[in-house]
């Protein structure tokens, strides 16, 4: 039995096409709209009348109008403008806890970041360089830029948030032609 009744085969397979090709349109149609937009928060009730009050010759101190507390907050969020001080280490003496390193580290700390007093650091990445044989060594580098991290708080307290991953993290530097021992200390301050 042949379905042949005078028509070519590619006219049967039109139909099919049609029909897939204004699919795909519904489709992208429908994943192109709009999301509904949120109900309108519930009204707020609104307060009833009451009797006034009754007009005296003294002013009555409760009665008097408090003034406005001034909004004081400041914008949330990182300014996006980071600032970059540097300073050079023996890593390994770093890594070990050397007292002379630790005071070294608090020393060009606190000389670098002289001239951003009065600001507070809010999230800080410090880009540890540990090289070896000529290659950076990523895992020392990675150790060397957490021991800086960590120490930081305690070089300057009043810059550096307390110690925390989330606010104060360590990477590895492997950017060509940066010295073995050197860390860059990535500053980003609240909006002001």
């Amino acid at each position: 039995m042949s379905r042949d009744s005078g028509r070519p085969a590619g006219t049967y397979l039109a139909g099919w096409l049609f029909a897939d090709l204004l699919l795909v349109i519904v489709l992208v149609v429908l994943g192109s709209e709009m999301p509904a937009a949120a109900p309108d928060p519930p009204p707020t009730p609104t307060p009833t009348a009451t009797a006034p009050a009754p007009v005296t010759a003294t002013p009555d101190p409760s009665r008097s109008p408090s003034p406005t507390p001034s909004d004081t907050s400041r914008p949330g969020g990182l300014d996006p403008v980071t600032v970059s001080v540097g300073i050079r280490l023996d890593p390994d003496a770093l890594i070990a806890g050397s007292p002379s390193e630790t005071a070294e580290l608090a020393r060009q700390v606190n000389e670098e970041i002289k001239r951003y007093a009065g600001r507070t650091a809010a999230f800080v990445m410090v880009f540890g360089t540990v090289r070896s044989g000529g290659s950076v060594d990523n895992g020392r580098s990675d150790a060397y830029a957490t021991a800086v991290a960590r120490q930081l708080p305690q070089a300057a307290p009043r810059f550096f948030p307390p110690y925390s991953e989330k606010i104060i993290r360590g990477y590895h530097d492997s950017g060509a032609g940066i010295a073995s021992g050197t860390a860059r200390i990535e500053l980003f301050f609240l909006l002001s």
